[in-house]
């Protein structure tokens, strides 16, 4: 019925198909790459410089830069320390979850979210050393994290990609 350019363009639509589905798929381990690199920064920071908690958060929003999946954990913690210099007597936890609330990170899971939680929630009190453990802390729990989202996505994004692939050409062939 098409011929060989609707065939050809079946293919390429399930083919771009399957390269959305696979972005969606390292969407999550892009973001958790992303705050792995800023929590990293920021033990740094505690340990070496021990700036104030805003300027800390500000920093490391900072150091970010422009990598894929960044945006929103920068956002986040810029709007943290936003809130800590308008509202200091709010608390860091009580900022981190307005953050949250105004900045939507879709491919959060329940896991780095509650890693995240309780990070922000022992950041706001002790002493530098503590906020160094505690973020150290933080990191041990993302990583397996990290590691595992990139594993299902390399998997995951291989199989969207065949199966896009395969798709379109049996669309093609089904309407040639």
């Amino acid at each position: 019925m098409l011929g060989a350019t609707g065939a050809l363009v079946c293919v390429a639509a399930g083919t771009a198909l399957g390269g959305w589905l696979r972005e969606r798929r390292l969407a999550r381990w892009r973001m958790l790459r992303a705050l792995t690199e800023m929590l990293g920064f920021m033990r740094l920071m505690i340990a070496e410089e021990r700036p104030a908690l805003p300027d800390l958060l500000a920093q490391c929003a900072a150091s970010a830069g422009m990598s894929p999946g960044s945006s929103e954990a920068a956002r986040r913690f810029l709007l943290t320390s936003e809130e800590l210099v308008r509202n200091p007597l709010s608390g860091l936890g009580c900022a981190y979850a307005k953050a949250c609330a105004q900045v939507s990170a879709p491919w959060e899971q329940m896991e780095e979210k509650q890693a995240l939680e309780n990070l922000f929630a022992q950041l706001g009190s002790g002493t530098a050393s503590m906020r160094e453990q505690a973020v150290a802390t933080c990191l041990r729990r993302l990583r397996p994290l990290m590691d595992g989202a990139q594993q299902e996505a390399e998997r995951g994004g291989r199989l969207c990609m065949q199966l896009g692939a395969l798709l379109g050409l049996m669309a093609g062939i089904a309407l040639w």
